[in-house]
């Protein structure tokens, strides 16, 4: 063991097991394991409440976790991660910092500048994989470059060899001792007092923790995994493998949920139980897909302001307040939409094909902007996931080369008749529908007179009437797309599209767009020290070139009431919601955090990117672009456009938001 001084500096890797940064670092001399929490930092993607709840007793796991071992976790409140680091440094004359990869914009500029002040003061650093099977300068074409669609990116994957999970945590820690300006768990303020008693509830169905989440990986595999094929299409109940809360906080390995989904998988085709095959190949596609939404923001760092697919910035969005609220409060007058935005509310979650269908409805039935939608869904999951969360939104709205088609509408009356055949799912969370007979639950407006008197339903009074029929839904969403057709042929032909944009038209295929060349091991651009460090994409210039789960069913018991937005019916266990505006789950405590920021980034080797968003509740938005005195382009963005009508490939929509 070396005499080093290391701090291992703790973001969304919150475990002792395949932990690569605190497994080098203990191996080399003592350690200084921090958390640092800079809010300020957060900006716009400020976590929401039950996000913030999850985070807060994954800490406490962590910390007892390693004092078990020898040296505690360290917590600290800043506004500057970089000044914090450096005095720690100071603290405990550190000789390295290790840390692992994170792959959302924000965090690839903030690691990416901490990293170079660090170089620069001759501190050593160090940086791993912990968080994905293969990093995303490890995967690309044959030529060289980034893959645009999943299905190759995927085939690429599964034919790669693969680092073995390292299973054995550090048997023991040489604690680094230095006076730094610590906190606890309550004064780093990741839980307002008046939060708590929603937050109570949370426990009554989740276990955070790493060695919480090991238990929950073995009971899904164990118990779930052989008919999650089949199950996955129920959307109530334990259908799904409620893993992504604790992927995302890097409770779990992503590499040992590969490893004993293959093992099972190996197992039962040696038995004959294609079923089995069939269940762990959709479930590794959720793996894929979950790797490729970190790809997508690693070599298309623009993804969480605006599409993929360039022309849809013609896109003409109706950006109205109060469809977005209704949307939001579940008062469309569709009982699956209603009933999944009233349980995501309610519980911080909802299953995945649910995620599909409201997220669908948004951009497809009231053409709200999918920014909007992220946006909510960031501050209300409780596996909110910025990546995952890009992918899904694009992916829904038509933003991808292989997307959803920007033309396609579901009818929710029918996709309720589908995944909800008795109503079951309806009825828990829309009390006021409780009573319908299952012939009408899902079109209560085509119901007689009779029926909705029988059941107590008084559409426009107690449920309201459809926000927009289905049939004129289909005809606005057609003159959309003709308006974006219109609008960027008149753009194209005035010669006054952006020349300076980094994704172009790509209407027909993927040959327009300017796909980064995939930076490969041994030429990265940025000073590094080692041959672990973090690479980051290199861009031409497009001018010069073209109980443990959520197994219970009584989520919401014994009168929650949250801040402006729900009441509770204790009889029958089920949410509704009070005539009024729902705050997200970010503004729910007494502090309010706002939704706007203004930060600016500069994205390496090319494209810098400043932000000034205003999220609906505040004001309407749309794109402006300017270029700074150094050349580096400046994105400010009020609302986008976006587009999409000639996809190459139609995927599995369930699959999209990972659970």
């Amino acid at each position: 063991m070396g005499s080093n001084r290391t701090i291992v500096w703790f973001r969304r890797d919150l475990r002792i097991e395949d932990n690569p940064a605190l497994a080098a670092a203990a191996r080399d001399g003592s350690v200084f394991p921090v958390y640092i929490w800079s809010p300020k930092e957060e900006g716009q993607f400020y976590p929401g409440r039950v996000s913030r709840w999850w985070l807060k007793q994954s800490l406490v796991h962590l910390d007892q976790s390693l004092k078990s071992l020898g040296a505690g976790l360290v917590l600290i409140k800043t506004h500057s991660t970089l000044t914090t680091l450096l005095e720690c440094i100071n603290a405990i004359q550190a000789t390295k910092v290790v840390f692992n990869h994170l792959y959302d914009p924000v965090s690839l500029v903030r690691d990416h500048n901490i990293k170079e002040k660090l170089v620069e003061l001759g501190i050593s650093v160090q940086s791993y994989n912990g968080d994905l099977l293969y990093e995303p300068w490890e995967v690309y074409d044959e030529s060289g470059h980034a893959f645009t669609t999943f299905d190759p990116f995927w085939k690429k994957c599964l034919h790669m060899q693969m680092k073995a999970a390292s299973l054995i945590p550090p048997w023991q820690l040489i604690p680094a001792e230095g006076k730094v300006e610590k906190c606890s768990i309550e004064e780093l303020g990741l839980e307002d007092e008046s939060e708590k008693p929603s937050n109570a509830l949370l426990g009554r169905a989740w276990s955070p923790g790493w060695s919480n989440a090991d238990k929950a990986l073995t009971e899904f595999v164990e118990q779930h995994l052989l008919h999650y094929s089949k199950n996955r299409l129920k959307v109530g109940g334990d259908s799904t493998s409620l893993l992504s809360p604790y992927l995302h906080f890097g409770e779990l390995s992503v590499r040992k949920v590969f490893q004993l989904a293959r093992m099972k998988q190996i197992l039962w085709a040696n038995e004959g139980k294609s079923i089995g095959e069939e269940s762990v190949a959709l479930f590794l596609r959720a793996i894929g897909l979950r790797e490729y939404s970190r790809y997508l923001c690693f070599n298309f760092p623009f993804t969480h302001e605006r599409a993929i697919l360039g022309n849809l910035k013609f896109f003409p969005w109706n950006a109205d307040p109060d469809n977005f609220k209704t949307w939001r409060q579940g008062r469309t007058g569709y009982p699956l939409v209603d009933a999944g935005m009233r349980e995501l509310w309610a519980t911080g979650w909802i299953h995945n094909r649910i995620r599909v269908i409201v997220s669908s409805f948004a951009v497809k039935m009231l053409l709200l902007p999918w920014k909007w939608g992220m946006k909510y869904f960031w501050d209300t999951l409780l596996d909110a996931d910025l990546e995952s969360d890009i992918l899904g939104w694009q992916y829904i709205s038509g933003c991808l080369p292989d997307g959803h088609e920007l033309e396609r509408l579901d009818d929710p009356e029918i996709q309720g008749a589908k995944f909800d055949p008795e109503g079951e799912y309806v009825r828990q969370w829309l009390p006021e529908l409780a009573r319908m007979p299952t012939e009408w639950i899902h079109h209560p407006w085509d119901a007689p007179l009779s029926v909705l008197r029988a059941s107590g339903v008084e559409l426009g009074q107690n449920y309201p009437k459809p926000i927009i029929d289905i049939d004129l839904a289909r005809e606005k969403l057609t003159q959309a797309i003709f308006k974006m057709w219109e609008t960027e042929a008149a753009a194209k032909a005035a010669g006054s599209e952006p020349r300076n944009e980094v994704v172009v038209d790509n209407s027909n295929n993927v040959e327009n767009l300017d796909i980064p060349k995939v930076v490969l091991k041994g030429k990265t651009p940025c000073a590094t020290i080692s041959a672990n460090d973090q690479k980051v994409p290199a861009f031409e210039d497009p001018k010069n070139d073209p109980s443990i789960r959520k197994r219970s069913k009584c989520m919401v018991e014994e009168g929650q009431n949250q801040d402006n937005s729900q009441n509770h019916n204790k009889d029958n266990g089920v949410s509704g919601i009070i005539d009024q505006d729902m705050c997200s789950t970010a503004e729910s405590s007494s502090s309010k955090k706002q939704c706007t920021s203004t930060y600016s980034f500069s994205v390496p080797q090319q494209c810098s990117s400043s932000s000034n968003l205003k999220w609906p509740w505040q004001e309407q938005i749309d794109m402006e672009q300017s270029s700074s005195k150094d050349g580096k382009h400046t994105y400010v963005f009020k609302e986008e456009k976006k587009r999409n009508e000639n996809t190459v490939l139609k995927k599995s929509l369930e699959l999209f938001f990972f659970e």
